[in-house]
């Protein structure tokens, strides 16, 4: 068994081999992590960010999930300048040179090839360039390989096993144009401080492209792929639809007979600051984008429609539910869905309450009636002597005509996207 510092240090120099990743000071081991255990690893600025695995650990103990190590860019700069110092070159020469990769790109590339990610010990089976994802936000390229799928950005790459696919879901936006594929893991992976327990991609409805295997039929054959097409031809969003239906299994769920009044699958609302649509599925509630929630019937065990009492001033009403041992709040939602959606609860078995809240009425003593007469008489006058907002210069009617048209511009999405079987 090598020698282990315990003097508390946090630096010195690391080094990659077939199995692990050492770091050493003074030839003396401070942390040994095994490859295979390492299921990502990104840079960050001056880090390289390494995700474990967690398969093994129960859902309550203790477990190294991200290790992170600091490159310090001062070092990488010191030792470039000496090399080209040592270096008799023209200015010319120098320009057209390609730059040499610093140690950070070094080391990462070396724990990229060791560690096997998003490898299967061959090449991709099947790659889909330029993939837009909403969670987590950016384009990523799809590597589809015999055990898993590699998803690699600009920033951050990720690796999700077949078997770790537990739902899929393919939902019609309000804009006619796009459609949302959401793929549910069992275990998150994570970006930073943020897990992720779902995928979200934004496929553009109508496009169209033509995708060819790597494998030929035989190899396909060879790894249980028979299902599987050596060619696709088609809109791209049926495609990996297909694909992953194939590979894991699992049906593709998509919004079906609930309607709103303008013939959407889905009700605008917003989670906390944040606003996204609620779609009402046959088994389940599923809301996009931030955060994304996914609630199954046989879990609710109440819903209470708040905000629906019979004065005009609320145009929206909020629906709570309540599930297992919490629940989650759906606000701002437009007042005339609330036939629709409480017919759904209805039609669905779930236990609705209705929460009617009415402004309380204030009793005016007899006594007090003069005085708020020469109150408000005093408030009059006090207007009178104040500019008129149409003398100023500054007041413009038509800015505020602008500003409201913005804001209905932000907030109309009218769609009736259908998938086509």
């Amino acid at each position: 068994m090598s020698q282990q510092c315990t003097k508390g240090i946090n630096w010195g120099s690391a080094s990659v081999d077939d199995k692990y990743l050492t770091l050493k000071y003074n030839l003396i081991n401070l942390i040994k992590l095994p490859l295979k255990k390492v299921v990502n690893s990104s840079t960050q600025k001056n880090d390289i960010v390494l995700q474990m695995t967690t398969d093994d650990c129960g859902e309550f103990d203790d477990m190294l999930c991200e290790v992170r190590f600091f490159i310090p860019p001062q070092e990488q700069k010191i030792k470039q300048e000496k090399k080209i110092s040592n270096q008799d070159l023209d200015q010319e020469k120098l320009d057209n040179e390609e730059e040499e990769p610093t140690f950070q790109q070094k080391l990462q590339n070396e724990i990229v090839d060791k560690a096997k990610i998003g490898q299967s010990f061959a090449d991709s089976i099947l790659t889909i360039h330029d993939v837009p994802l909403i969670v987590p936000r950016g384009h990523y390229t799809m590597d589809f390989f015999k055990k898993d799928i590699r998803f690699h950005g600009n920033t951050y790459q990720f690796t999700t096993d077949y078997k770790g696919i537990s739902r899929l879901f393919l939902l019609p936006m309000p804009d006619e144009i796009n459609l949302s594929l959401v793929i549910g893991l069992e275990h998150p992976f994570k970006q930073g401080q943020t897990a992720y327990n779902y995928l979200v991609m934004l496929f553009k409805k109508d496009y169209e492209t033509d995708i060819k295997l790597k494998y030929q039929r035989q190899q396909l054959d060879d790894i249980d792929w028979k299902l599987i097409k050596e060619e696709y031809s088609g809109t791209l969003y049926n495609t990996v639809c297909e694909l992953l239906f194939e590979i894991t299994g699992i049906k593709v769920v998509t919004p079906k007979n609930f309607k709103t009044k303008n013939g959407l699958n889905c009700l605008r609302c917003s989670v906390g600051p944040h606003s996204g649509f609620l779609f009402p599925l046959e088994k389940s509630l599923i809301y996009l984008q931030k955060p994304v929630l996914h609630i199954k019937h046989e879990e609710i065990k109440e819903v209470i429609l708040q905000r629906i009492g019979s004065t005009n001033l609320n145009k929206f009403f909020d629906v709570k539910i309540i599930y297992k041992n919490s629940n989650q709040l759906f606000s701002s939602i437009e007042k005339d869905e609330l036939d629709n959606l409480a017919q759904y609860f209805s039609t669905k078995k779930i236990a609705v309450r209705k929460l009617q809240e009415e402004l309380p009425r204030v009793q005016v003593n007899d006594s007090d009636e003069d005085d708020s007469l020469e109150h408000n008489n005093k408030i009059k006058q006090d207007l009178n002597n104040l500019d008129s907002d149409e003398d100023d210069d500054d007041f413009q009617e038509e800015d505020i005509d602008d500003q409201s048209n913005g804001s209905d511009e932000n907030n109309s999405y009218q769609s009736n996207s259908k998938k086509e079987k």
